[in-house]
């Protein structure tokens, strides 16, 4: 596994990479390790799927760490990236750019080395089993559809439209209640409204009617409940920020 680490100070490029080192010893895993001390010398050599898990550190002279993940999301949309920070200030900009996680740089060696094993465990085991998928049928041919790329599905009359991350659309002779019952389970997936699934890993913006996601869909929010999206959006955010297990989001 190839693991980039982007810290301007040297004494924390050495700490992760020793922890990194040991991973790879007690797991037997071989692990290749390439540390740069700005977002800048990272940017200047990296090319799309060039690794799959990248530490990042939020505060760095000259570009921060958001605005050097928002560069690479740009290109790249895969690769897993992990802030490091030694305040949760800012975490809600970390999952602008989709970040995997954050870790806080405690000074404490064993509690550092305990929360980059915790996030190397869930890698490792995110990338490990096949994905969640659904199979539809549309224009007269079979289609898998993995959940990580549905932004959207929403009922029209006795179909589902489903709006992907390529932007591609198809529309499947489904009802609402047996896509909910496919998609519910998955902490993704809210239902902003009557009919309409989104994928919150996808959304833009989140205002008090309209919902914007990626791509620019814009689609309505029940206004009445509002607050109590609003609210499970922000759950959502922080357990995938802290990579704990929440359960899907419904209205009831």
């Amino acid at each position: 596994m190839n693991i980039a680490i982007v810290d301007d100070m040297p004494r924390e490029l050495s700490r992760i990479s020793q922890i990194l080192n040991e991973y790879g010893e007690e797991h037997n895993i071989s692990i290749d390790i390439n540390t740069f001390q700005s977002g800048e010398e990272l940017l200047k050599v990296y090319r799309p799927l060039q690794y799959p898990l990248i530490f990042m550190d939020i505060y760095m002279d000259g570009m921060t760490g958001v605005d050097a993940a928002r560069k690479i999301r740009e290109a790249d949309k895969e690769t897993l990236i992990v802030f490091l920070t030694t305040s949760p200030e800012h975490t809600f900009d970390a999952f602008d750019v989709h970040a995997y996680g954050y870790i806080i740089k405690v000074p404490e060696d064993e509690a550092l080395r305990s929360n980059v094993f915790r996030v190397l465990d869930d890698v490792i085991s995110l990338r490990t089993p096949s994905e969640d998928v659904i199979t539809v049928s549309a224009d007269g041919e079979d289609r898998i559809i993995p959940f990580s790329s549905i932004v959207y599905a929403q009922a029209e009359k006795n179909y589902i439209k489903i709006t992907d991350s390529n932007n591609e659309t198809c529309r499947t002779r489904m009802t609402f209640s047996y896509m909910f019952s496919l998609l519910n389970n998955d902490s993704r997936f809210l239902q902003i409204n009557r009919g309409i699934l989104i994928n919150m890993d996808y959304i833009d913006t989140f205002g008090k009617d309209t919902c914007v996601l990626k791509g620019g869909y814009s689609l309505p929010i029940n206004v009445r409940e509002h607050k109590k999206l609003d609210q499970i959006r922000k759950n959502y955010i922080f357990s995938r920020l802290q990579n704990r297990p929440i359960t899907g989001g419904s209205m009831k």
